[in-house]
Parts: structure tokens; C-alpha cells; sequence
């Protein structure tokens, strides 16, 4: 039962922490939090490399009429990414400010959203699958609109739910068509895998599995959703929703879009559509990020632009660029999240989020400054970070597929210092611009970011720490 402690934890937690006194929810929200993540960490410790199938495998009948279960497992997929949102989850709620209106709920909220994350990264029965997709959605939805900034959190959120319902009505879709049309009436992934409807039936059901992964993700042009749900969404939240639950629909492509429809008979290949549009994400993100004066929606736009090399790479169909899209999902996490938190502190402190309003921060801020040139250059792609690794990794794959879309692909990598090096330029250099901040980075927030940033250096040197548990071909999705 050690993979349902993981989920089951944070959200026994939430159901507590919403109905103590504020004052004393933010820490124990920080204990569950640090619990959930020790278990997590002693399944990545313990996790055999190279074993074929889940590890840690529960199974238990749930509906056994329809032959549904409640079935955990964990492979060189979901491990890391497991690991990521137990850890961004702490650092999320550490960043919680003690002031936040409606404390517990918010923090229960946080713990609600993290518990629904770790199912879908856990799950091995399809139902299963799509119940916790949408476990996830529903506090997601709740600290929108409650807990959102700005002057229509209402309206994101309202934004952010009608999309994902229909990505999730679609997904619904499929969950039955892969059922009924495989003959086998199962639900289990391990063995969905095994099976292969019809090359008519499987475009129809990789259709809807794919517009709801591509939703979620977001996948150009499935996108506009993001900008109104990030600039609404307050910072902690922000380090799990775009940190971690951007993932998830990059993590349904590789969990059930690649393994369950394998290579389609005919005179068209319908699976160039989504690497196409991971190429068209890198390049319209990068010059959307170039576009914005808003810090918040610069990196917003960034995310989109990172995350189309994700799904570049996992839809290289080769073993290369599927764990370069592994690994890119836990770097993107990691970077997303200390950018967020930067922009939010350095507004705070300038009163606006406009960087063309802002410069010369550096002369009063220079430990703020010495790591946001950190972490810029890890979002730019520098060698001996983490980002690096990911990237190369996923356009080596996509270069094996074709080199077209490595080549498309790369103007992502050629945009990305224009877009990072302005908003740190013109941010920190040159003559002060308006009010400058009269104190530095706080050493409460400098303690919140010292591990993220760490983590970009011990990535970024050692990526093998990573890869060399992502290495069995038993996997669903790496077996190309």
C-alpha cells in the first residue's frame, strides 16, 4: 500500500487542515507535504533499474462487473514525476504567505490538488486514470476562483474549467471506445498496450485522447486557456499548476496515446499532426514570451514554448527523446517554479509587473540578481544545467524521426535567451527605471529557492541520476 499513501495523505490532510484555525494550517501542511515526499523518496530509492512492468503494483477490484480496478503501479515513466509533485507541492506550500486569506482551505486546497496529481501519475487502470484526472481539476477550479488575483479570477477559472471539461469528455470518450472496441473489455493499461483496434477505430479513439492531453498541456493552438489561468493563479498555486499539472497532459501522451495505438496502416500517418504542433508551440510560445512587458505572462508563454519540446520528444518514438521528455518534464518544474517565484517577489517589491517599468534592481538587490541570472540561464538552455540535457535530448530524438523538426524545433532554442535575457536585462541592469526596492531577497525566500536551484546544477551535471531508471523497455511508451 505504499503507492496509496502517497496520494492518500495529502488528502486525508486537506479534509483536516481545512477545519483547523488558520495559524496553524500553512505547517501542518508543510508536515503532510514532507511525509508524502519521504514516501516518495523511498520509492525512488528503492526503484530496481532495468525491471520490466510496474513496480510497487497494488491491485484491488473496484468494479468488478466492468472489470474496473483500482490498480497503482510505477515505472521509469511516472517515478520522477511522481517524486516532482511531492516535492514542488512542499516548496508550494512553504511559499504560502501566512497572511493568505482563508489559510486552511487554501492550503487544503493545495494538498487536494497534489493528492489527485499523484493518482494520475500512478494509475494503471484506465478508469482509475480518469477519475483522479478529475479529482485534480476540481481544487484546481476552486483555488481559481477563490483564491485567484487580478481583476477576473472568476473569468479564468470559468475559462480554465470549460476547457478541460471538454479535454475531459473527450478523454471519456475514449476510456469507453478503448473498452468496447478492443474486444478484451479491460481497462487495464499494461494490457490495452498488448491490443490494436482497427486502423479506422484507432484514429477516431487517438483523436479524442490526444485533444484532451493537448488541452491540458496546453498544446498550440489548444492554449489560450493559459495566460488568463496563470496571470489569475496566486504564486504558490502557480508551482503545482504549471509546475506539476502541465505535466500531466504531456504524461497522458506518453502513458496511453503512444503505447495503446501503435503504428496506423495506411497511406497517412495521423500521428505527424501532434509533433508538428509541438513545433508550432515552440515557436509561437517564444514569440509570444518576446511580445510581453508582464513578467508573469513572459514566463507563462515560456511554459508553452518548453513544453512543445516535451511533446516533441515524446513523440519522436525513439528511446532518446521519450526520456529527454522525462527529463525535461521534472527540469521544466523545477525552472518554472523559481521563475514564478522571482517575478512574484521582485513585483511585490517594485509594485508592478511590468518590466519595462523596472531597472537597475541589481544594484540593491545583488543575491537576487546572482540567482536569477541562475536560474535564466537554465531556462535558456546553458550547458552544465538542467535544462540542457532535456533539450538535446528531445531534439536528438526528434532529429532521428526527422530532421525537420529538430530544425524547427531549435528556433525555440535560438528565441529563448531573446526572451530570458531581456526580462533579466532589463530587469536588473542598466539605470534605475522608478522606485527601487530598499531591501533584498529575504533569507526565508533565498532558503525556499536554494534547492531548486541546486537541483538545476546536480541535474544539469549528472542527468544519468535521472535516465538510468528510465532504462526498461518493458515500459509503455519506451518500447519503440
Amino acid at each position: 500500500m505504499t503507492l496509496t499513501v502517497i496520494w492518500l495523505l495529502p488528502l486525508v490532510g486537506s479534509g483536516l487542515i481545512a477545519f483547523i484555525p488558520p495559524r496553524f494550517a500553512k505547517w501542518l501542511g508543510v508536515v503532510v507535504a514532507l511525509a508524502a515526499l519521504a514516501v516518495a523518496a523511498g520509492v525512488a530509492f528503492s526503484f530496481e533499474p532495468g525491471y520490466r512492468g510496474y513496480q510497487y503494483s497494488e491491485a484491488v477490484p473496484w468494479i468488478p462487473q466492468l472489470r474496473v480496478f483500482y490498480r497503482l503501479g510505477v515505472d521509469g515513466i511516472s517515478l520522477w514525476l511522481v517524486v516532482l509533485n511531492a516535492f514542488l507541492t512542499v516548496v508550494a506550500i512553504l511559499a504560502t504567505p501566512i497572511a493568505t486569506r482563508h489559510l486552511n482551505r487554501f492550503v487544503a486546497l493545495m494538498l487536494a490538488m497534489s493528492a489527485g496529481l499523484a493518482g494520475v501519475f500512478m494509475a494503471t487502470d484506465l478508469v482509475l486514470f480518469y477519475v483522479f484526472w478529475e479529482a485534480m481539476l476540481i481544487p484546481a477550479y476552486f483555488l481559481l476562483w477563490i483564491f485567484g488575483e487580478g481583476d477576473r479570477p472568476a473569468r479564468a477559472a470559468l475559462k480554465f474549467v470549460l476547457y478541460t471539461l471538454a479535454g475531459s469528455l473527450l478523454m471519456l470518450v475514449g476510456v469507453i471506445g478503448e473498452y468496447v472496441f478492443t474486444g478484451k473489455q479491460t481497462f487495464d493499461l499494461a494490457t490495452l498496450a498488448t491490443l490494436a483496434p482497427s486502423p479506422s477505430i484507432q484514429f477516431g479513439l487517438f483523436s479524442v485522447f490526444a485533444l484532451a492531453f493537448a488541452i491540458k498541456t496546453p498544446l498550440f493552438p489548444f492554449h489560450s486557456w493559459l495566460p488568463d489561468a496563470y496571470a489569475a493563479a496566486p504564486t504558490p498555486m502557480l508551482i503545482t499548476f504549471a509546475g506539476v499539472m502541465g505535466k500531466a497532459g504531456a504524461y497522458g501522451f506518453l502513458r496511453i496515446a503512444v503505447p495503446l495505438f501503435p503504428e496506423p496502416v495506411g497511406w497517412w500517418d495521423w500521428r505527424w499532426v501532434v509533433p508538428v504542433l509541438a513545433v508550432a508551440a515552440i515557436i509561437w510560445g517564444a514569440l509570444m514570451a518576446i511580445a510581453q512587458r508582464d513578467m508573469k505572462l513572459l514566463v507563462a508563454y515560456s511554459s508553452v514554448s518548453h513544453m512543445g519540446f516535451i511533446v516533441l520528444g515524446i513523440f519522436s518514438y525513439n528511446v532518446q527523446g521519450q526520456q529527454g521528455a522525462i527529463l525535461q518534464m521534472v527540469n521544466h518544474g523545477i525552472i518554472i517554479s523559481a521563475l514564478f517565484l522571482i517575478v512574484a517577489w521582485i513585483s511585490d517589491r517594485a509594485g508592478t509587473r511590468d518590466r519595462s517599468a523596472m531597472a537597475g534592481l541589481a544594484a540593491r538587490m545583488p543575491v537576487m540578481a546572482g540567482v536569477f541570472i541562475v536560474v535564466t540561464l537554465a531556462a535558456l538552455g546553458l550547458p552544465g544545467l538542467n535544462s540542457f540535457a532535456g533539450e538535446f535530448m528531445t531534439l536528438l530524438g526528434a532529429w532521428q524521426r526527422a530532421p525537420a523538426l529538430a530544425l524547427f524545433g531549435a528556433i525555440g532554442l535560438v528565441l529563448a535567451p531573446v526572451y530570458m535575457l531581456r526580462l533579466f536585462q532589463g530587469v536588473m541592469q542598466g539605470p534605475p527605471a522608478g522606485p527601487v526596492p530598499r531591501s533584498d531577497i529575504y533569507i526565508g525566500q533565498l532558503l525556499l529557492l536554494a534547492p531548486l536551484v541546486i537541483l538545476m546544477f546536480v541535474i544539469g551535471l549528472d542527468p544519468n541520476a535521472l535516465t538510468s531508471l528510465m532504462t526498461s523497455l518493458g515500459q509503455a511508451g519506451l518500447a519503440r
